[in-house]
């Protein structure tokens, strides 16, 4: 557990994932805990508008290009509401967290070399903000750009449609869906109803999706910068003329301390990792069959969805491996040393710190997989092949 010390407010510049915290506490995920029914009512929405009529209701389509579209729609959606739900009872643990990382920072920015550390924290938030920033613009567009056009599609051919056509009105959806008894496809105002409902559906999954990717990835960024803290401190004190005990024992309690924040970030994020590259998998392999047949104007939708899944999984994938080189970057400082010119007591630390070294630190998914660049190669090779074998298959009926 993590001492008293995360009490110690941090100067402005080195806080937590302020903004970030600021969305959660928006949506009832941080704060007091009764605000909990604020993220209750925005995933019931979403649930009623977008993933319960696709999975009761059904597509509303026979052809398989709709029926893929749909249900790459489904398992995208789908699993972004699991990973979220999943993260809601994480709760406690985000919390010991988040105090972890108060405390590492502290005692970083306020112990030996505190100007280094200062730095190096300084510029990683810098980066984090500019990173939220961008990806929080990309969703606040993101529902715009989704139903628009489909929206100018649908008034193009209402409006240049002429009644003796002998063949019917037929409306684009952003979704392809059914929606509870109304006709969507064919009504006019039905078609404006779904797309304003829809509308504000989307926006819960904007938000939701800026919250899940911003606080995973900054998680995993977080907890290998706490590696990146000790490694350093190891190597100014390897340049330092004189080895401290009191120096030497701060260092050993950070180690654990970045131990420590690396487990809870293995707890909180083993799951929906799991999730989203078992899904992304079908999803992938659904789109492109999409994409290979249809030039039309659902491809903007399909493509929103399809970078958003990208950039989630080559960024978890990324990070993982991150991690896992900054943790193994602290054993590389400890042999560096010249250990052997120390006193025994003082070897005893060292060992303490190479036990730990030892223990495989990253990011798994499920316990099944280590999230790391190779496993986005994997996926994206899996991902291909299903679809030439869907293709194929599809062919010969």
């Amino acid at each position: 557990m993590f001492t008293t010390q995360t009490r110690h407010r941090l100067p402005s510049e080195l806080e937590v994932m302020p903004f970030i915290l600021r969305l959660m506490e928006f949506i009832g995920l941080w704060g007091p805990p009764a605000q909990i029914v604020r993220f209750l009512a925005a995933f019931s929405w979403g649930t009623m508008i977008i993933l319960f009529p696709k999975a009761v209701l059904g597509i509303g389509s026979n052809r398989f290009d709709a029926i893929a579209k749909g249900t790459a729609e489904f398992i995208f959606e789908g699993s972004l509401f699991v990973a979220m739900a999943i993260f809601a009872s994480k709760r406690t643990a985000f919390e010991q967290l988040i105090d972890g990382l108060r405390e590492i920072f502290h005692r970083a920015t306020n112990g030996p070399h505190s100007n280094d550390c200062y730095d190096l924290l300084l510029r990683q938030n810098l980066s984090i903000k500019k990173f939220v920033k961008g990806y929080t613009i990309y969703c606040c567009f993101g529902p715009f750009i989704f139903c628009v056009p489909s929206l100018a599609a649908s008034h193009f051919r209402y409006w240049t449609h002429s009644g003796n056509h002998s063949e019917p009105l037929i409306f684009e959806l952003p979704m392809e869906q059914e929606f509870y008894g109304l006709q969507i496809r064919t009504n006019f105002l039905h078609y404006h109803i779904f797309v304003l409902l829809s509308l504000f559906a989307y926006f819960v999954c904007a938000y939701f999706l800026l919250v899940k990717v911003s606080v995973h990835f900054i998680m995993i960024q977080y907890s290998s910068s706490t590696y990146r803290l000790v490694a350093l401190r190891i190597r100014k004190m390897a340049e330092s003329k004189e080895v401290t005990q009191s120096e030497l024992v701060d260092i050993v309690e950070l180690h654990r301390l970045a131990y420590r924040c690396s487990t809870l970030v293995e707890q909180i994020c083993h799951l929906p990792l799991a999730l989203e590259f078992l899904t992304c998998i079908l999803f992938w392999c659904l789109t492109m069959f999409y994409v290979s047949n249809n030039i039309d104007f659902n491809l903007v939708n399909v493509m929103v969805l399809f970078w958003l899944s990208l950039m989630e999984t080559f960024g978890y994938s990324y990070l993982g491996s991150k991690l896992t080189e900054q943790a193994d970057l602290v054993g590389a400082a400890i042999y560096d040393l010249p250990w052997y010119e120390h006193s025994a007591e003082r070897q005893r630390y060292y060992r303490l710190m190479l036990q730990r070294v030892q223990r495989p630190t990253g990011i798994t998914g499920a316990k099944f997989f280590v999230v790391q660049l190779a496993t986005f190669g994997s996926v994206v090779q899996m991902s291909y092949s299903y679809y030439l074998v869907l293709k194929d298959v599809l062919t010969m009926i």
